[in-house]
């Protein structure tokens, strides 16, 4: 019967054991991923920050459009990969500032890509592009600064009303319709370097902000594997406590024959007992009666002995009663 309640208090313990040692696994990938993610953003932010500088050089030197092309391919699909990261993400929260980061990153290369066609000297062509690479970085930027956080916001307000981002606007716009530079050459390359800083420190931030939340997901899920397991076993220790205790008091079958035997034994060694016990009383009662019969038998000639003494002095009396009568006549 204990073997039979251990059984099911065992079974509870190693399922407590497997799902302890899944959900350590799962927040051991967890953190695994948070670590993948915050190593792969530096290695994709130094490639694409490589990759523009050798843009803009090459745009410089070469066939503006073909440089242009292969660069931004590459750096596209550096940022394509990262953004693939997300879908890894633990939860759809940490995915969803995963991907604001990475909005930020590709709006960050929108600015640096119009900047390196800007200073190429635009034709036909490129003026194209460029005005494409303006829209694109200012639709993205807009988008991802309503997913920040508060203090992403405040950032991104300080930016985007401060003057060297105002400079960088009206030079795009300036360039976008083929009119004159609105301010002299090292005051849009200065606006553009504090721009172009600030959208990569807006992308640091919240970039930091998602790695940040992916490794307190980790955190949780290896607390909550710790808690959930240590919570099965002491409920199993409970369960098995109580099952041996309660089929401590069943009565296994087999135990119960035999007691019942044991009973039967000792009930028909009692009575054998009292058969014996009356036969004893009745042997000595028998005993006890042998001496008063014989002392009755050797009391019993004397009524005899009266009765015949009787007899004999019966005619004697019956003589003298006739004399006497006798006499009285």
């Amino acid at each position: 019967m204990v073997l039979i309640a251990f059984v099911p208090g065992a079974a509870l313990v190693l399922v407590a054991l497997v799902i302890g040692i899944f959900l350590v696994q799962q927040a051991n990938h967890v953190r695994g991923l948070a670590d993948e993610t915050a190593r792969a953003s530096n290695d994709v932010t130094r490639t694409v920050v490589g990759l523009q500088e050798r843009r803009g050089k090459a745009l410089l030197a070469g066939d503006r459009l073909a440089e242009y092309t292969g660069f931004t391919q590459r750096i596209d699909d550096a940022i394509a990969g990262l953004r693939e990261l997300t879908r890894a993400a633990p939860d759809a929260e940490t995915a969803y500032q995963q991907n604001t980061a990475v909005d930020l990153l590709v709006a960050t290369e929108g600015l640096y890509r119009a900047d390196s066609l800007a200073l190429a000297a635009l034709d036909g062509t490129t003026r194209r592009l460029f005005t494409d690479a303006v829209g694109g970085y200012r639709t993205t930027l807009a988008s991802a600064a309503g997913r920040l956080t508060q203090s992403g916001r405040e950032r991104y307000e300080a930016l985007v009303r401060g003057e060297d981002w105002s400079t960088l606007t009206a030079v795009e716009n300036a360039y976008a319709d083929a009119a004159p530079l609105p301010v002299a050459m090292p005051t849009w390359r200065a606006a553009t370097a504090v721009a172009g800083r600030g959208l990569g420190e807006l992308f640091a931030q919240q970039n930091n902000f998602a790695v940040q939340m992916t490794v307190d997901h980790a955190h949780r899920t290896l607390g909550g594997a710790l808690a959930g397991g240590v919570a099965i076993v002491v409920f199993a220790g409970v369960v098995m406590a109580v099952a041996i205790r309660l089929a401590g008091q069943l009565k296994d079958p087999r135990r119960l024959a035999l007691g019942r035997a044991a009973v039967a034994r000792k009930a028909a060694e009692l009575r054998r007992a009292e058969v014996e016990r009356g036969t004893g009383q009745e042997t000595e009662s028998r005993q006890r009666s042998e001496p008063r019969r014989s002392t009755v038998a050797q009391r019993s000639p004397e009524p005899e002995r009266s009765a015949e003494l009787r007899q004999r002095s019966a005619p004697r009396h019956r003589a003298t009663a006739a004399r006497s009568g006798a006499a009285s006549r």
